[in-house]
Formats: structure tokens, sequence, C-alpha cells
């Protein structure tokens, strides 16, 4: 398989689940966008690297998260609830999400890769050049601050 028609086929089978990863973090469609375009034309040209790797995907994903966290900050980040049709999602859903965005950043892209992407823990090690173990903590620390913050608002704070 040629060069082009092997990346355009990662392509289509990545570039949804990338999307909907950045789209989580950010909930903005066209800066989702952007960052994935972005993501995905850095992968282009890193292809003869990148191919044979199991854990493209997951760079692919990890680059798409850096370039819309850098979008964020040159501009106010919207509010998905005063949008009701940017958002589908419930209330609570979306309360939550705009939590893991305060998140500190290797927890945000942790809690991404692992829940939105149902990235096993090894990959997600792996796409961050990580070890397990450190995946592992991450997760627990944002399951914890999650947790806490949540509780704090549900208890009117």
């Amino acid at each position: 398989m040629g060069h082009e028609a092997e990346f355009g086929q990662f392509y289509e089978s990545k570039a949804r689940s990338v999307f909907s990863a950045v789209y989580s973090l950010c909930r903005d469609s066209d800066l989702a966008e952007d960052a994935t375009q972005e993501a995905f034309a850095r992968a282009l040209a890193r292809w003869d690297r990148l191919r044979s790797e199991p854990w493209a995907a997951g760079w692919v994903t990890t680059t798409a998260l850096n370039v819309a966290r850098r979008g964020l900050r040159r501009r106010p980040v919207l509010q998905p609830a005063s949008d009701p049709q940017a958002s589908p999602s419930p209330e609570e859903a979306i309360d939550l999400w705009r939590r893991v965005r305060m998140l500190p950043r290797r927890q945000q892209e942790v809690v991404v890769l692992y829940y939105r992407l149902q990235m096993p823990v090894d990959e997600i090690a792996r796409a961050l050049g990580t070890t397990d173990g450190t995946v592992r903590t991450h997760l627990v620390r944002a399951r914890e601050a999650l947790r806490a913050t949540l509780q704090e608002a549900a208890d009117g704070g």
C-alpha cells in the first residue's frame, strides 16, 4: 500500500475519535476541527517515522489536545451551557468536562485518552512517553480532584 493511501486509511479510522477527544476538552467545534487537522498535518509530515508505531493515534491525539490548549489560552473559553445546540449532553456532563479542563495538563490528557477514547493504560503511557504507573497516578489524582470539586458544587460551594 502506498504512503498516501496508508495515511488516508489512518486518517479515516482515527479522525473522528481525535476530534471527539479535543471537543471534549474545549467544547468548541471550530477549535476542535482546527486542532485535529493541525495534528494530522504534523503526523503526515512525520508519517515515515510514525506509520509503524502502535502509539501513532495517541501521538496525534496528544498533539491535537496541545494545539487546542494553546488556542484556548489565546481566547476566552466558550461556555457550552449557554448554547444548547453546541452541546446535546446533559448539564451534568457539561459541568464534568468543564471541570476536567481545570485539571493539570497531564491529568486532562489521561482522562480524555482513557475515558473518551477508551485507550488502555499501557497505550496512554506509550503515547505520552511515560510509565503505566504514572498514567494510573494521574487518573487517580484526576478522579480525586473531580470528586472533590463535584462534591463541593453539590454542597452549594
